[in-house]
């Protein structure tokens, strides 16, 4: 059902069976318009993606690099959700936006995001932060723009003292480059 507030649209086929209809918006505040890819709430989408990103890891021989799935709050825990369950992991790590009350021992670093106001904060769990102690790392994330939020998170793990090995995303947005990156698709908008 496509909504009212949704002018323009751009296809995007990541299968021959995955497709969706992506808005266009313009960035608040910017003239700098995006072709808006959310993953949150699609249940086909997240599994379907899930599927293609560990088959393209599969590919590339990368699944003996990494012990351990690090999602970015908040579009990226789905697709780490189902990637957790291909490939029979108990659980994953996710990267928080703020300090949470029941948090014991939080670490943070800060970040700038393309798609929010100002900076931030990353925040790992104490307890989350012990489990990547001394584990090699994937960062799965829906997309990758400028790679900022990646690189923070990447600083977090590391100062959590994990290694992030991979960093595996549904779309390449921007110009980021990483020897680590693996990506399904780079859409032109």
């Amino acid at each position: 059902m496509k909504s009212k507030l949704v002018k323009e649209t751009v296809l995007l086929k990541l299968a021959p069976d995955l497709e969706r209809e992506l808005p266009l918006v313009t960035l608040s505040g910017t003239d700098h318009q995006i072709a808006s890819f959310v993953m949150l709430g699609d249940v086909e989408l997240n599994a379907k993606c899930a599927k293609l990103l560990v088959d393209l890891m599969k590919q590339r021989d990368l699944l003996d690099k990494f012990d351990m799935l690090v999602a970015l709050e908040a579009k990226g825990i789905a697709l780490t959700h189902e990637c957790a369950h291909l490939l029979d992991f108990p659980y994953y790590v996710v990267v928080r936006k703020s300090v949470k009350k029941y948090m014991l021992e939080p670490i943070t670093v800060p970040v700038e995001s393309i798609t929010s106001f100002g900076e931030q904060t990353l925040v790992l769990n104490g307890i989350d932060a012990e489990r990547i102690k001394g584990k090699r790392v994937c960062i799965t994330e829906d997309v990758i723009a400028t790679g900022g939020s990646v690189r923070a998170a990447c600083k977090l793990i590391e100062k959590a003292g994990g290694e992030v090995t991979v960093i595996a995303s549904v779309l390449l947005k921007g110009d980021f480059d990483d020897p680590r990156l693996v990506y399904y698709h780079k859409p032109p908008i």
